[in-house]
């Protein structure tokens, strides 16, 4: 199996993980549950993203980079929707601060169905 394939198995099972914590009653041990599932799932879609396009010859070392060449690409709509999961992921990784953690939470909740999108273009284009 390779790379990208092994990638994208890791990915389908942190966000069918992600989907089950975001199916939970949000009390607050839920939220910081979701909330750190979703930082997993953001760092493997985005190492998905970078594997993809390296596949396609295109490098990118950065998140945003990989956003904008994925977008080029149409394995995603709107890299400044996926921004927004990048803002959300670095803000919970070096604070915490319940407000935070409540709109990271709300944009977690976004973030399954832009996965099962991204899931889908890459296993149609190969």
């Amino acid at each position: 199996m390779s790379k990208l394939n092994n990638i994208i198995k890791e990915l389908s099972n942190a966000n069918n993980r992600l989907k089950e914590a975001l199916g939970l009653e949000p009390t607050q041990i839920h939220k910081d549950a979701t909330i750190q599932r979703f930082e997993f799932t953001f760092e493997l879609a985005w190492k998905t993203i970078q594997s993809y396009n390296r596949g396609q010859g295109l490098e990118c070392r950065s998140p945003r980079n990989c956003f904008r060449t994925a977008a080029e690409l149409k394995i995603i709509k709107s890299p400044e929707t996926w921004f927004e999961f990048l803002e959300a992921r670095n803000l919970i990784a070096h604070t915490y601060n319940e407000k935070i953690a409540n709109e990271v939470y709300k944009t977690a909740a976004r973030f399954p169905n832009n996965i099962d999108s991204l899931l889908d273009k890459i296993k149609y284009s190969q």
